[in-house]
């Protein structure tokens, strides 16, 4: 089976939707579609006024210590004198706002240049499928959270949007299909960079899709989603296709290791071993953070797969040297213990910035799980396993205080879940645990985030370790 029939296998489990009925014109990368019955190109030339958005300049790029070349990308955009019309034009407006302003960070926290703020809306405005994919995840996001929602709808920004449902969301991301099954056909570069770019942003709804299917409210498309695509497979062989043959260009490097992280966190949260195939020679040049979630991975796929000692003892030895290697690389601004006169749970610790974050916590990820499943456990006296479940939970209110002490690095909250659910068990204090709750509750309500699973596993397992007689 080529690579094209894989990713039209993989997409035609839709419930009752076609690949024919989702169809988009299926525009070049250089020139604007001509799709007669949308209104997105305007929305794009129309909804966003040139100030708002920033200018990439001609640079060389790098990722870490990932040199690439850079043409010049002018992400303004070309407004008419007058105003938008029509309340899709202001709909998909207020999408490609709520990306920017918003989403985008999810995607750019361990890239200096932000591509997925700054070239990917410039890019979106010759890709259908990169603009439905900006706007599938941008509608799911914004639909779930309180502050936007009025009895009348949606509001952004003070533009009413009557049109975005539940069902918004679903369907931008049909019309992305098409273009997916197309990727191994495409030959200009620039496109396939668009193509990933989009896979990566989709991957991303998927995992807001997580707990969807559980109380939905309105009939039709909605209640088909989970018949849905799973865009992990086709990611998957898109991402292999990018591991076989590298593109050397700065948004598709960005995008492969963006899929690399969606991948740990996948494996973490699903407790099962990373399916991803790791591009040696990038991981090699890699930047600290990205260098941090390639061992993150490396530890999930031992823990989810065979659990050989030998291997954990590797391991564990490559901790200690990534530990010494980079620790000045780390090191926090300000680290403060958790004051428990005052009723605070978890130390106060400082980052510079968001890579820094997103590195020392896929680091304590990492050495969190190779404490807790240590193979010289099996065989241990009362005493080691006790020292063992407190340095677990000390890591996990150290992930938890790095999380809260950094709002901007919006992923910081969710690295901190995963390791509540992971190791949440080994908490018997009430307090302690009624503040792990209000981690999971704030990532819930802050970034619309999927945490009821994680919430009802964490009180069952509360409930079975405070009920067990001994």
């Amino acid at each position: 089976m080529d690579l094209k029939d894989k990713l039209a296998n993989e997409s035609s489990n839709v419930g009752s939707f076609t690949i024919e009925s989702a169809r988009p014109v299926v525009c070049s990368p250089g020139s604007p579609s001509n799709v007669s019955n949308s209104s997105i190109s305007s929305s794009l030339d129309n909804g966003i006024e040139r100030n708002q958005l920033p200018r990439a300049k001609s640079d060389n790029l790098e990722l870490g210590s990932h040199t690439a070349t850079v043409r010049s990308v002018d992400t303004s955009y070309s407004v008419n004198q007058g105003s938008t019309k029509g309340s899709s034009n202001v709909q998909e407006a207020c999408l490609l706002r709520y990306f920017i302003e918003e989403l985008s960070p999810w995607f750019d926290h361990c890239d200096e240049r932000r591509h997925f703020q700054l070239v990917v809306p410039r890019r979106a405005k010759h890709c259908l499928a990169l603009r439905n994919a900006v706007f599938a995840v941008s509608s799911r996001h914004l639909c779930r959270l309180p502050q936007y929602t009025t009895s009348r709808g949606s509001v952004y920004h003070g533009q009413a949007l009557p049109g975005l449902t539940k069902s918004t969301s679903v369907e931008y991301m049909l019309k992305c299909i098409p273009e997916l099954i197309q990727f191994p056909e495409i030959q200009d570069p620039t496109h396939q960079e668009n193509i990933m770019a989009a896979t990566v942003i989709l991957r991303q709804y998927e995992e807001m899709e997580e707990e969807m299917e559980e109380g939905m409210e309105d009939g039709g498309i909605e209640n088909h989603v989970y018949e849905r695509v799973n865009f992990l497979a086709i990611t998957q062989t898109i991402i292999d296709t990018m591991v076989s043959t590298p593109l050397d260009h700065s948004l598709a490097t960005a995008a492969y290791w963006i899929a690399i992280r969606q991948e740990v966190y996948y494996a973490l949260t699903r407790q099962r071993a990373p399916q991803v195939r790791l591009d040696l020679e990038r991981c090699q040049n890699a930047s600290v953070a990205n260098t941090m979630i390639v061992f993150a991975s490396e530890v999930a796929k031992w823990r989810w797969g065979l659990k050989q000692s030998q291997k954990w003892k590797q391991l564990k030895a490559k901790y200690q040297q990534l530990h010494r290697n980079y620790l000045h690389e780390l090191v926090p601004i300000l680290e403060e213990d958790a004051d428990r006169t005052r009723g605070n749970m978890f130390p106060s610790i400082w980052y510079s910035f968001d890579a820094q974050v997103t590195a020392i916590q896929h680091l304590k990820l990492a050495e969190m799980i190779l404490i807790a499943e240590s193979p010289y456990l099996e065989n241990a006296r009362g005493a080691l396993h006790r020292k063992t479940e407190a340095q677990v939970r000390n890591i996990v209110l150290c992930l938890c205080g790095i999380a809260l002490n950094h709002p901007r690095c919006q992923p910081a909250l969710v690295n901190a879940v995963i390791a509540i659910t992971l190791y949440g068990e080994y908490f018997t204090l009430q307090e302690e645990r009624d503040a792990l709750l209000g981690i999971i509750n704030q990532t819930m309500e802050i970034h619309a985030w999927p945490m009821k699973k994680a919430h009802q596993s964490l009180k069952r397992q509360w409930d079975v370790l405070d009920n067990v007689e001994l």
